[in-house]
């Protein structure tokens, strides 16, 4: 049997993250959803989405499509539970909540397609979680470092780290071997710490859990981190961060504040570069909806959402709840708009399309990738939407 991650349907409440990639990419905690489904289901999983993202997941091609294959709602957050009535589920059955939220079916490619086919046999399982939208992700974040850290450190045995780093609850820090940390405070006496392979935490450090550090990257001298934080592989954090998500190849090299906010992948925030967080009269936030086309009240406090491939000037004053899109570069005096838009330069829409590609290039470069010719055609599509 296949195990297949459908994201089709909720893309758009997880814009913009969802624009350029599937959502079974957005990272949080140690994982990204598709790897902590991975390890849970004990196999690899693929993934189904919408046309133009599909090209990245070639492995939906080159399936017999008569394979039985259990089709898995990509919102949905995994457990033992929802595992064990997973694998009950029999053909042409489906798994739904008493409220009708869709969880899973197992049934082959052609009749997953069709929605007019009618499952005889429905199940209603209620002991399941499920991402809602990606300011969701916030919210869930401290939970879902606990649970990685528990499923990535069990039976295993943390590296050792030299007298010089000041440890509080050790029993609840995890150092992958390979890591090199010198002269940092690391306190996990309100959540645990989890630092990957090859990670670099520089002197002077300090860091309070929940926190993931992932595969290579690197804290900066100095810096402060509040958790819950994750931050993914290949990342360079430094200044003052706070409750927030940084997916993976993305920096924040230098000082500046970054606090309730989630950042995509191959983002660069410019020295000096802050957000805000909350209000100067500490009221409701609105925060623009991409997907819905309208703002909404979120709550007291937020700072920013960030697509993948957005880079900001240094010292950019960005404002308390900003939407931001993809590929945008951008610069510009005083407090940035709360909504910009994918491909902005500057503060408004006209980043040249002869340019994307080479300067997504030339960062990632410096990191020892090149762009790919599936990632040049979702973005090709998505700038023909913008104009």
């Amino acid at each position: 049997m296949l195990h297949f991650l459908v994201d089709n349907e909720y893309r758009e409440n997880f814009y913009p993250f969802s624009l350029t990639r599937s959502i079974v990419e957005v990272r949080l905690g140690i994982f990204s959803i598709i790897e902590r489904w991975e390890n849970y289901l004990g196999n690899k999983v693929g993934i189904y989405t919408v046309p133009y993202l599909q090209n990245l997941y070639p492995e939906l091609e080159v399936i017999d499509k008569s394979d039985t294959i259990l089709f898995i709602n990509a919102t949905c957050i995994p457990s033992k539970a929802l595992i064990l009535e997973l694998n009950n589920l029999k053909r042409s059955e489906k798994l739904i909540t008493s409220t009708g939220e869709w969880i899973a079916t197992l049934t082959d490619f052609a009749t997953f397609q069709n929605p007019a086919v009618n499952h005889l046999n429905t199940h209603i399982f209620n002991e399941v979680d499920f991402f809602s939208n990606a300011i969701d992700l916030l919210t869930k974040h401290a939970t879902i470092i606990q649970s990685d850290f528990l499923i990535c450190t069990k039976d295993r045995f943390s590296q050792h780290v030299d007298s010089s780093n000041n440890l509080i609850c050790p029993e609840n820090i995890f150092i992958e071997d390979g890591a090199t940390i010198s002269c940092t405070n690391l306190n996990a006496s309100e959540g645990p710490i989890y630092i990957g392979k090859e990670a670099v935490i520089m002197e002077g450090v300090s860091i309070r859990g929940p926190f993931v550090l992932g595969h290579k990257g690197v804290v900066k001298m100095n810096t402060s981190i509040y958790g819950p934080s994750s931050v993914g592989p290949f990342c360079l954090m430094g200044g003052e961060v706070k409750n927030s998500i940084i997916m993976g190849y993305s920096n924040k090299g230098h000082e500046g504040y970054l606090g309730d906010s989630i950042i995509g992948y191959w983002c660069n925030l410019g020295a000096g570069t802050c957000n805000s967080n909350i209000k100067n009269t500490a009221g409701p936030i609105q925060m623009w909806n991409e997907g819905k086309q309208i703002w909404e009240t979120i709550g007291q406090k937020m700072g920013m959402l960030v697509g993948d491939y957005t880079r900001f000037a240094i010292h950019s004053s960005i404002n308390t709840g900003s939407y931001i899109g993809v590929c945008a570069n951008i610069f510009g005096n005083g407090l940035l708009p709360k909504n910009i838009p994918n491909f902005t330069w500057g503060i408004k829409p006209g980043y040249r399309f002869e340019e994307i590609f080479e300067d997504i290039n030339n960062w990632k470069k410096l990191k020892g990738i090149i762009i790919s010719e599936e990632e040049k055609k979702v973005l090709t599509y998505l700038h023909k939407q913008s104009v």
